[in-house]
C-alpha cells in the first residue's frame, strides 16, 4: 500500500481574500455613516401667544416683622425694687423679664431693643438687663438718650 505524499502548498491566499473583503467593506461602511452625521443646534424657534395666559399681577415683596422692643427701666423709691416697662407690659420681677427677653429672642434676634433709663436705677440693674439682651442674642442693643438742648 502506498501512503500518499502530502502536497504543502507554498501561499493559500484563497482563504485569506473573503476576510480582506469584509474588512474593506465595514471600513466603507463605518466611514460613510461617520461622515453623514448631522450636528446638533439650537433651532431659533418663535413661540405663539395663543394658548398663553399673561398677568400684570407685580409680586409682592415680604415685608420683614421687626419690632422695637423698649425696655423702661424704673426705681421705685418705697419697694426699694427695679421695675421694667417692656412695650407696655410691667415686670417686677427681673428674673421673668429675662425669661421672656429669651423667648423674644429665639423669635426674632433682629428686633432692635432699647433700653430707657431713668435716673435713678441702679447700674447693676442696668447691667443685669443689658447682659441678659445680649446673651439672649439679640443683635442690636440700644440705649435710648434726650436729645440734646439747644440754647
Amino acid at each position: 500500500m502506498r501512503i500518499p505524499q502530502q502536497h504543502e502548498r507554498d501561499h493559500d491566499f484563497g482563504a485569506m481574500t473573503p476576510m480582506i473583503d469584509i474588512v474593506f467593506l465595514l471600513l466603507i461602511f463605518f466611514v460613510v455613516t461617520a461622515s453623514g452625521g448631522v450636528r446638533e443646534e439650537l433651532l431659533p424657534t418663535e413661540l405663539s401667544a395663543a394658548g398663553a395666559v399673561e398677568s400684570d399681577i407685580t409680586p409682592v415683596e415680604p415685608q420683614e416683622l421687626t419690632v422695637d422692643i423698649w425696655l423702661k427701666l424704673m426705681f421705685e423709691a418705697e419697694g426699694k425694687k427695679t421695675r421694667v416697662d417692656m412695650n407696655g407690659t410691667v415686670y417686677e420681677d427681673l428674673e421673668r423679664l429675662k425669661e421672656q427677653l429669651r423667648a423674644l429672642a429665639d423669635l426674632g434676634p433682629e428686633n432692635p431693643v432699647i433700653l430707657d433709663i431713668a435716673g435713678d436705677v441702679p447700674l447693676g440693674d442696668v447691667v443685669d438687663v443689658y447682659d441678659t439682651c445680649q446673651a439672649a442674642g439679640f443683635e442690636s442693643v440700644s440705649f435710648a438718650a434726650d436729645a440734646p438742648k439747644s440754647d
